[in-house]
């Protein structure tokens, strides 16, 4: 009975001494992607070329916007000296010009997102390599984003030097239309 109990023991030992030694000892690093998105000099001049784009875009947006009135009151007005026929014709071309106009008005609209996405996109893809190298020189096994993290220390944040490291790697980004 000694015997077994004995190689039970072992048996044990030797199941649990490999499980632990599969996994390493893990250093976890917080980081803060959102305050990085906020506060980079690339994100920054990114929402400022941005903000310009949306103005002109606002801007054209309202100009057309005038233009299709002026028309709409032009048909208005007309409509008393045409014949049924011809206002008929008139009031469908513009129905399909404002229906054209509104899909393109949406499209610009959207490409505006799309910017927002892209640099978001390019700022986090200038960052990757920047937390690779401070993970490994710090040990950070495991990195997590600070907004799904309740408790943490502070040492364990590596978002302000993250940040000062990008800044300098990447500071501006270039924003257009194509």
């Amino acid at each position: 009975m000694n015997k077994i109990i004995i190689k039970f023991l072992l048996l044990f030992q030797i199941c649990t001494t490999s499980l632990y030694a599969e996994y390493p000892n893990s250093v976890v690093g917080v980081i803060d992607l959102n305050y990085i998105l906020s506060e980079s000099k690339a994100a920054k001049d990114a929402a400022t070329q941005i903000e310009n784009i949306a103005k002109a875009i606002e801007e054209e947006i309202k100009i057309s916007d005038q233009a299709l009135i002026d028309e709409q009151n032009e048909l208005v007005d007309s409509q008393p000296i045409m014949a049924p026929a011809a206002f008929e014709e008139k009031r469908k071309e513009y129905e399909k010009k404002v229906q054209n106009y509104n899909i393109t008005r949406q499209e610009k609209l959207l490409s505006i997102d799309n910017l927002v996405a892209e640099s978001r996109n390019n700022v986090l893809n200038a960052l990757k390599p920047i937390l690779e190298e401070i993970s490994n020189s710090k040990g950070i096994t495991v990195l997590l984003e600070k907004n799904s993290v309740l408790l943490n220390a502070e040492n364990m944040d590596i978002t302000l030097e993250s940040l000062n490291y990008l800044d300098k790697e990447f500071p501006s980004l270039e924003v257009s239309l194509n």
